[in-house]
């Protein structure tokens, strides 16, 4: 539900940009523009990392041995909310440097980079449930490949 919030305001944020309903203000400060931008850049590489160690295979299977299928399940709740409201942050941030700079182009690019971010977050049910599965089956060898996530 947090990721689908998430995506509609990132898709109001970048409707509201291309109406232009918002003067086009110039910043007067452009360095806070850039530093913005490199927020994003940071914002994106965290919610990458965030996910990608959250749901490693040998991290998930510790969570369930120790917390059982519930603490599991909460673990990848937990996570997807998170790396969702940092895909929010990115549009929110994307809609102030439109702001900032009267470029609609901004939120547009940075619109579609917190989309991307909000569909690598977006739980699948089918990796959900084979960690499920690999989670309930005992690790014979160290072997199991489940990630929570397809790739």
């Amino acid at each position: 539900m947090t990721v689908a919030v998430m995506f509609i305001l990132t898709l109001l944020l970048m409707a509201l940009a291309l109406s232009g309903v918002f003067p086009n203000t110039q910043s007067r400060n452009p360095a806070l523009a850039g530093t913005l931008r490199i927020v994003v850049a940071f914002f994106v590489l965290g919610a990458i990392a965030l996910r990608r160690t959250k749901f490693s295979a040998m991290r998930l299977r510790d969570i369930a041995s120790l917390r059982g299928t519930a603490g599991l399940f909460d673990t990848l709740q937990k996570t997807t909310i998170y790396v969702a409201l940092i895909g929010g942050a990115i549009a929110l941030m994307g809609f102030v440097i439109n702001l900032m700079t009267g470029n609609v182009k901004d939120m547009l690019g940075f619109g579609i980079i917190a989309l991307i971010v909000l569909l690598y977050a977006y739980p699948r049910r089918a990796a959900w449930e084979s960690v499920l599965k690999s989670a309930q089956q005992p690790d014979t060898a160290g072997t199991s490949t489940a990630k929570g996530d397809d790739g």
